[in-house]
C-alpha cells in the first residue's frame, strides 16, 4: 500500500490542488494528514472540505487546537494569532464539528502519526535538531513516526545510542527507529517555496519526498485580499 503523507496545509488551496494532482498521478491508496489544515492562509473551509473528502487519517495541529479553544491565541506569534481569529470567524459549523472529532495522534499497525512530537503530542514542541529528535525517538510508540509542525522536511534515525539525520531520497526504512517530517504543503520554511509532501510505500518500506510547483504568488495575493498580515503573504514567496 502506498500512502501520501501531508502536513501543514495552512489554508493554502493553491498548493493543495497541485499536491492533490500529484497524489492522483502517483496513484496512492490512502492519504494521511498530520494537521494544521487551517491558519495563515485564506481558504480554511476549502482545504478542510478537501481533507474531509480525501484523507483517511487526519490529525489536529496546534492551529486547530486554538480554533477549538483548547489553546489561547496568546501562545502563538502575532501573525498566527491574527490569522486564527480571522479563521474562527469564517469556519463553517460543519467543519468545526468535524475538527472536534479529531485527535492529536493516531496509531496504525506500523506507524505513529503526530503533528508536533511523539514525546508529548499536542504540546506544540518543535523537533528542529538531532537532540530534539533523540528524545522524541525514545518516546515514540512505533518504530516509524511521522510528524509535521516545523514546515521543514527532515528524517532522523535512531540506531543504538546515536541519532543520524538522513538525507536519502527515497529513504528505505530498515533497522532502528525513524522519525520523518514530510514538510509543509502550504507554507514551506526551508527556503524552497514549492509545496512539500511524501509518499510511504508500506510494502517495501520506502519513503519518498516530493516537491511540486504551485502559483504561490496567487496564494499570496489572496492572503492580502483577505486582509491577513502581509508577512504571511511574503513567507509564501520566500519559502521561509
Amino acid at each position: 500500500m502506498r500512502v501520501g503523507i501531508i502536513s501543514d496545509i495552512h489554508a493554502n488551496i493553491h498548493a493543495l490542488k497541485e499536491v492533490d494532482r500529484k497524489l492522483k498521478e502517483e496513484g496512492v491508496d490512502e492519504v494521511w494528514c498530520l494537521g494544521d489544515t487551517v491558519g495563515y492562509g485564506a481558504f480554511p473551509n476549502e482545504c478542510l472540505d478537501w481533507v474531509r473528502e480525501n484523507c483517511n487519517i487526519v490529525l489536529l495541529g496546534n492551529h486547530e487546537l486554538v480554533v477549538l479553544g483548547y489553546y489561547d491565541e496568546s501562545l502563538l506569534n502575532e501573525y498566527a494569532a491574527a490569522s486564527l481569529i480571522w479563521t474562527k470567524e469564517r469556519l463553517r459549523a460543519e467543519n468545526v464539528e468535524y475538527l472536534k472529532k479529531l485527535s492529536v495522534q493516531h496509531l496504525t499497525d506500523c506507524c505513529q502519526l503526530v503533528h508536533d512530537t511523539p514525546e508529548s503530542p499536542g504540546s506544540m514542541k518543535y523537533i528542529l535538531s538531532k537532540n530534539d529528535a533523540y528524545y522524541a525517538l525514545l518516546k515514540q510508540l512505533r518504530s516509524l513516526c511521522f510528524f509535521g509542525h516545523t514546515h521543514i522536511p527532515a528524517a532522523y534515525r535512531l540506531w543504538g545510542p546515536e541519532v543520524d539525520k538522513v538525507s536519502a531520497n527515497p529513504l528505505y526504512v530498515r533497522a532502528g527507529r525513524y522519525l520523518i517530517n514530510p514538510g509543509s504543503v502550504g507554507q514551506p520554511r526551508d527556503k524552497d517555496p514549492r509545496a512539500s509532501f511524501g509518499i510511504i510505500d508500506l510494502e517495501i518500506k520506502s519513503f519518498k519526498l516530493y516537491r511540486v510547483e504551485y502559483n504561490f504568488k496567487a496564494a499570496a495575493r489572496e492572503i492580502l485580499r483577505a486582509g491577513l498580515p502581509e508577512f504571511l503573504a511574503a513567507r509564501l514567496v520566500l519559502g521561509v
